[in-house]
């Protein structure tokens, strides 16, 4: 109560014009739909980013699965080379003769004598 009394220097509809003018200016529902355009907008554009990050990151790993992938097929393509080379026939009678010294019918197998200097190796 020790305050001065507010003082209004307009009066009657003159007043009533000037408070209507301040309440257009400062009214919350004009800054609210741009509040929530910009929210909106920063939240798509860090989801946009994080999904392009995800989709670079899972291109990434189908180029090296490719990679992967044609290696696995080279080395594939080896291991069949093997294989037929190991199922031929001759193959087959090499390892029969190195390894198992085994010989043909009407054949007779020589195996070779080591010298004297070659016992003390």
């Amino acid at each position: 109560m020790g305050g001065s009394p507010k003082v209004s220097y307009f009066s009657g509809p003159d007043r009533e014009r000037t408070t209507q003018k301040k309440r257009l200016i400062f009214k919350p529902g004009k800054k609210l739909p741009a509040l929530i355009a910009v929210f909106l907008l920063l939240y798509l554009l860090i989801s946009f980013s994080t999904q392009f990050h995800k989709l670079f990151v899972l291109q990434k790993d189908i180029k090296e699965i490719e990679r992967q992938l044609q290696e696995l097929n080279i080395k594939n393509e080896e291991l069949k080379r093997q294989l037929k080379q190991v199922q031929s026939d001759a193959y087959i009678e090499q390892v029969a003769r190195e390894k198992l010294g085994l010989v043909k019918p009407g054949e007779s197998r020589i195996v070779p004598v080591p010298k004297d200097d070659e016992k003390t190796n």
